[in-house]
């Protein structure tokens, strides 16, 4: 804001920009946003620089762009408000609950009218919630890929947000930490690479303390990126299967190493379509949903057990729900979800037991993964109302049924009825188990040496499977491909001793002939 001391209006404004910043801040879910007050009569230089003629004046500068020039004015036309703010700097602000105002209309027609376009606003809504939810391409490699890069910025920002007195990270926060790694660790696919590396590397720093500031943390980050990088590789960083490459044609003319790297640091366009702003919540929401059908595995309960880990359901969703309070940057959803959890929300208290359910089949093995998905589509639904209620009209129900996941067209068997109104909950689990978790990976060493009970030695009788190599169907087609190439080399070699043979034979009549000419000439 550039204002004037001696502005009256400027005073009176005063409390309202404190408000907006404050909003502002509190609801942002990604990028911070920060807020300054300049006097015009102090730093006049600077105001003549943003050719400020009129006061107050409010500008803004999106992330990223030079300060040497003058931002977007944003109380040149319209009130500012928070929202206001969030649309021309492209941010992602959670939505609050406020209240629909009635419209008085001197005439039928106006009240026909203002229907009419609150109608297509709901349409429009609806439409572009559901094409999010089913937008191509949308890979396994690029929902693990937004959970890695929200996994980062959460902690990356939150990790050292507060210090004790001796400038060291704050127990409670650093414990919430470490129980995350560990549930990364035993809840998560053996051969994804974020596993592998940069989780391993975190727990060992923290129990270390080898990460002692921000600086160090974005160190690891940019060191694992850059190893990843140096693999030559065509997949982004955080990619779980090997197998999902580009085709040929993509790999000689794809994307360069340069932007492959400029890439790695970007949530993909399944999370952010094309609004940079919104790609953590779903990279979040992403790895939440990840670890809740990991946890459900009977191989990873036992895993986690052998490492020492509590691995029962109540547990995990107790440390999600640490993570959420020390790791999420959005005050709003923050106290929303905890608000929520404490609760009992969804009844989880009841459902999520504190004891090892491994192999039982009795239904309950996926009642995390089900609570958690019943969890993000009710946030799907609220978050539907209040932006309803921000255009001052009452959500429809075509709205709340777009905010659903899984849609009728991606899983037309998750509902037991024409007017979904019931979900067939083995059917969603199900939807949810190939959504969020890839098919026929090779488990790491570590991992079947730890479920096995044995080394990992071939005279062991465990036979080891190089993370490297495709696995499964793959390997199966690579055979095939082998195979075929085989066949081939051997028919190329035949046609090539062939047609040696055929040039040799030419040859020998030609030296021959020309033998015997010589001979008949010199007679």
């Amino acid at each position: 804001e550039f204002y004037a001391p001696w502005c009256p209006h400027c005073q009176h404004f005063k409390w309202e920009y404190i408000g907006i910043a404050t909003e502002t801040k509190r609801r942002t879910t990604t990028t911070p946003v920060e807020f300054h007050a300049v006097s015009c009569d102090v730093y006049w230089r600077i105001c003549s620089t943003y050719e400020v003629d009129g006061f107050p004046t409010v500008m803004g500068w999106k992330k990223g762009e030079s300060l040497e020039k003058a931002g977007i004015v944003m109380n040149e036309d319209e009130e500012i408000h928070p929202d206001l703010v969030g649309e021309m700097l492209e941010l992602d602000l959670a939505h609050e609950e406020v209240e629909v105002y009635e419209w008085e209309f001197e005439t039928e027609e106006e009240r026909l009218d203002y229907e009419k376009k609150q109608a297509k606003k709901a349409t429009k809504a609806a439409r572009k919630k559901t094409s999010w939810h089913q937008y191509t391409p949308n890979t396994h490699n690029d929902r693990y890929h937004n959970a890695a890069l929200s996994f980062a910025f959460a902690i990356k920002t939150q990790l050292f947000q507060t210090l004790t007195q001796d400038g060291k990270m704050e127990p409670k926060r650093k414990n919430a930490m470490v129980d995350f790694l560990n549930l990364l660790e035993w809840a998560t696919p053996p051969s994804w690479n974020l596993r592998t590396g940069f989780v391993k590397e975190l727990q060992w720093s923290l129990d270390s303390d080898a990460i002692s500031s921000r600086k160090a943390l974005e160190s690891v980050i940019d060191s694992d990126m850059d190893r990843h990088r140096s693999k030559k590789q065509d997949l982004l960083w955080g990619y779980v299967d090997p197998n999902l490459r580009t085709s040929w044609a993509g790999g000689l003319l794809g994307p360069s190493e340069v932007q492959l790297a400029k890439d790695d640091k970007k949530w993909s366009n399944s999370c952010t379509h094309l609004e940079p702003a919104k790609g953590f919540t779903c990279g979040l929401w992403n790895l939440f949903h990840i670890i809740t059908i990991g946890s459900s595995k009977p191989e990873h309960q036992i895993y986690g057990f052998h490492r020492g880990y509590f691995v029962s359901p109540h547990h995990v969703a107790e440390t999600i729900r640490n993570f959420v309070e020390y790791f999420f940057s959005c005050s709003v959803c923050r106290t929303h979800y905890l608000e929520m959890y404490d609760s009992c929300g969804h009844d989880h208290c009841t459902r999520l037991k504190s004891e090892l359910n491994m192999g039982t089949k009795d239904g309950s093995e996926g009642e995390l993964a089900m609570w958690l998905w019943e969890v993000h589509n009710n946030v799907n639904a609220r978050l539907m109302k209040e932006a309803a209620q921000r255009q001052n009209r009452n959500v429809t129900r075509e709205e709340t049924m777009s905010s659903m996941f899984p849609t009728k067209k991606m899983c037309p068997d998750c509902w037991l009825n024409e007017n979904m109104t019931k979900w067939d909950n083995a059917t969603v689990f199900k939807f949810l188990n190939e959504w969020f978790w890839p098919a026929d990976l090779p488990p790491s060493k570590q991992f079947k040496s730890v479920i096995s009970g044995q080394p990992v030695e071939e005279e062991a009788g465990v036979h080891v499977i190089d993370e490297s190599l495709p696995s499964g169907n793959s390997r199966k087609a690579h055979s095939k491909v082998n195979i075929i190439a085989i066949l081939c080399l051997i028919m190329f070699s035949f046609f090539a001793v062939a047609a040696t043979r055929k040039r040799r034979e030419r040859r020998k009549k030609f030296v021959d002939s020309r033998f015997v000419k010589k001979k008949k000439g010199f007679c």
